[in-house]
C-alpha cells in the first residue's frame, strides 16, 4: 500500500510539473501575441522592430570622407556564404572622370563593409567609359560569380544610344571590362534608341537571364518594348528579343512596355513583370504585365495581373514599379504601387499578388495600409521590393511619405516602410525602418529607392538617402537589417489553449482513477 502511494506521489510531482511548464510557455506565447492585437499602430509610430540603426555604405568607411557626389539606384543580392553584395550609380569625381559611373562594395561578417569600388569603368586602369552609368541591377551565381548590369550612355560602335553593359566578377580574375549586351550580335549594331531599366536574374544552372526596357522601333511598332538576353558560357551572349509583344507573332501591345522585373523559380522557368500603358478591356491605365518562359515552349503572351481577375475590371489607377520574387514552392510573388482609390484613400498605396499553380493569380490586395482594417497610411507609398526568405516569410520594403513622428507628409521627408507576410499571421503593419530606432528621429530627408534580400537570419535592406551628416550634403546609400525571428510554436510541444485542455484533462482524469484505486480495501491473504 505504501509502495502503491510513493509511486502515485512519484507520478503526480511531473504531472504537475508539466502543466506548470504547459501554462508557463502558453501564457508567454499567448502575452506576445496579445500585444499585437491590443496595439495594431504600435510598430508604426515607434518602429519598435529589432532592427539596426542605419549605416551609409557609400562613404566614410573606417572615417575616410571622400565620397561628395550622388549615390543613387541601389541594389543588394546575398550569396550562399552569406555575404552581402551592393551596386548602385554614382557621380562623384575620380579617376573614372566626371561622369557618374557604377560602384560597388561588399559586405562580410569578419570586415564589415569594403571601400566602394567603380566596376564600369577603369578596367586595366583604362577609363574609356565617359558618359552616364546608372541604374545596376545584380545577381550571384552558384560559384559565388558576380555578375552586375547597368545602363548606359558612352559612345561606341553601338551608337550614341544608351545600352545595357555587363561586367563579371570571380576570385581569380577580379572585375571584367564592361560589354555591351544589348545590341552588336554577331556585329551586327540595330539596336538604336534607348536601352534602360535592366534587371538580372541567374537559373540554377547559372544560365544568366536579362531584361529591360527598350525605345528601338521595329515590327512591333513605335512604342517602348521589354526585351530579353541571355547568356551561357557555351553559347555567349543571345540575340535581344521582344517579350512584351508579338506572340505568336501578333503584335497587339502598342502602349509603353517599361522598368521590368525578373526572377527564376528553381525548375529553370523565367517569370517577368513589368509596367504597360497599352490600352484594353482593362481600361486606359497602367497596368502590370506578366510573361513566363519555360524550356521547350517559349515566352507565354503578356497578361495583365494587376486587374482583370475572375473578370472584373476595377483597378483604375496606375500600376507601376512592379518587382517578383518566387518561394521554394514556386508560388510567384508580385508587388508594385498603385494610384486606384479604395476604402484606403486615393493616394498610392503597394499592391500585392501571387501565383500558384491551382488557382492562378490572387485577386491584388493593398499591403502599405488598412492594418486590422484602420487605414492611417495617407501618404504617397511607392517603388517597392520584396523577397521571400527561406522559411517562407515574404518581405517587402517600400518608400513612403505618409506623415508621422519621423515626419513626412511635406514630399520631402520620405521614409522607408516594411511589411512581411506569413502564414500563421497574415500581413503585418507597415513600419517605419529608415528612422526612429530607439527613439531617435533624425532622418529627416528622403529616404528613396529601396532594395531587400533575406538569407535564412535576417533581412537586409538598402536605399538611398538625402539626409545630410558628416558624410555632407549629397545623397548617400545607407544599409540597415532585420533579424527573422523564429516561428512562433517551431519547436517542442504545442501549447494552445485547446491542447493545454485537453492535456489537463486527461492528466487529472488519470491521477483520480489511481486514487480511487488506492483506496480500495485489501483482501486478506491469511498471512
Amino acid at each position: 500500500m505504501i509502495q502503491k502511494k510513493i509511486r502515485i506521489n512519484i507520478l503526480i510531482v511531473p504531472l504537475v510539473f508539466i502543466i506548470s511548464l504547459a501554462l508557463f510557455t502558453a501564457n508567454t506565447l499567448n502575452l506576445s501575441h496579445e500585444n499585437d492585437l491590443i496595439e495594431p499602430e504600435f510598430n508604426v509610430k515607434t518602429s519598435s522592430l529589432d532592427y539596426t540603426n542605419a549605416t551609409i555604405i557609400s562613404d566614410g568607411i573606417q572615417n575616410i570622407i571622400w565620397n561628395d557626389g550622388m549615390s543613387r539606384y541601389p541594389e543588394i543580392a546575398i550569396d550562399s556564404s552569406g555575404n552581402l553584395h551592393a551596386v548602385w550609380a554614382d557621380d562623384t569625381d575620380g579617376s573614372w572622370g566626371n561622369d557618374s559611373e557604377v560602384m560597388y562594395a561588399n559586405h562580410t561578417s569578419s570586415i564589415g563593409w569594403s571601400f566602394a569600388k567603380v566596376i564600369s569603368d577603369g578596367y586595366n586602369n583604362v577609363y574609356w567609359n565617359d558618359e552616364w552609368s546608372g541604374i545596376p541591377d545584380i545577381a550571384i551565381d552558384s560559384l559565388g560569380y558576380i555578375h552586375v548590369v547597368w545602363a548606359d550612355y558612352t559612345d561606341g560602335i553601338w551608337g550614341i544610344d544608351s545600352e545595357i553593359m555587363y561586367a563579371k566578377y570571380t576570385t581569380a580574375t577580379g572585375w571584367s571590362n564592361a560589354t555591351v549586351i544589348s545590341d552588336g550580335y554577331n556585329n551586327a549594331y540595330w539596336n538604336n534608341d534607348d536601352s534602360s531599366q535592366p534587371a538580372i536574374t541567374i537559373d540554377n544552372n547559372d544560365k544568366i537571364h536579362v531584361v529591360f526596357g527598350d525605345n528601338s522601333n521595329g515590327v512591333w511598332g513605335y512604342d517602348s518594348e521589354i526585351m530579353y538576353t541571355s547568356y551561357t558560357l557555351a553559347t555567349g551572349w543571345t540575340n535581344v528579343s521582344i517579350i512584351s509583344d508579338g506572340y505568336n507573332s501578333i503584335y497587339w501591345n502598342d502602349g509603353s512596355s517599361w522598368d521590368p522585373a525578373i526572377a527564376s523559380d528553381n525548375i529553370g522557368n523565367i517569370h517577368v513583370v513589368w509596367e504597360d500603358d497599352t490600352n484594353g478591356v482593362w481600361g486606359l491605365d497602367w497596368e502590370i504585365m506578366y510573361a513566363i518562359y519555360k524550356e521547350g515552349l517559349g515566352w507565354s503572351n503578356a497578361t495583365i495581373i494587376s486587374d482583370g481577375i475572375n473578370d472584373i475590371y476595377w483597378n483604375d489607377g496606375s500600376s507601376e514599379n512592379s518587382d517578383i520574387a518566387i518561394d521554394s514552392s514556386n508560388i510567384v510573388h508580385v508587388v508594385w504601387d498603385d494610384s486606384t482609390d479604395g476604402a484606403w484613400g486615393s493616394d498610392d498605396e503597394i499592391m500585392y499578388t501571387n501565383y500558384n499553380l491551382p488557382s492562378g493569380w490572387a485577386v491584388p490586395i493593398v499591403i502599405s495600409d488598412g492594418y486590422n482594417s484602420i487605414f492611417w497610411n495617407n501618404g504617397e507609398s511607392v517603388d517597392p521590393s520584396i523577397t521571400v526568405d527561406p522559411s517562407g516569410t515574404i518581405h517587402v520594403a517600400w518608400e513612403d511619405d505618409t506623415l508621422g513622428i519621423w515626419g513626412g507628409g511635406d514630399g520631402i521627408d520620405e521614409e522607408i516602410m516594411y511589411a512581411n507576410y506569413t502564414e500563421a499571421d497574415g500581413w503585418s503593419d507597415a513600419t517605419v525602418i529608415s528612422d526612429g530606432v530607439n527613439g531617435s528621429y533624425w532622418n529627416d530627408h528622403m529616404s528613396q529607392e529601396v532594395s531587400i534580400v533575406a538569407d535564412a537570419n535576417n533581412v537586409h535592406v538598402v536605399w538611398h538617402d538625402f539626409t545630410p551628416g558628416v558624410w555632407g550634403v549629397d545623397a548617400e546609400i545607407m544599409y540597415t537589417s532585420i533579424p527573422i525571428p523564429p516561428a512562433a510554436g517551431g519547436n517542442g510541444i504545442s501549447f494552445g489553449s485547446f491542447h493545454l485542455l485537453f492535456t489537463f484533462i486527461l492528466i487529472l482524469g488519470l491521477v483520480i482513477y489511481l486514487k480511487k484505486k488506492t483506496r480500495k480495501p485489501l483482501i486478506s491473504t491469511g498471512n
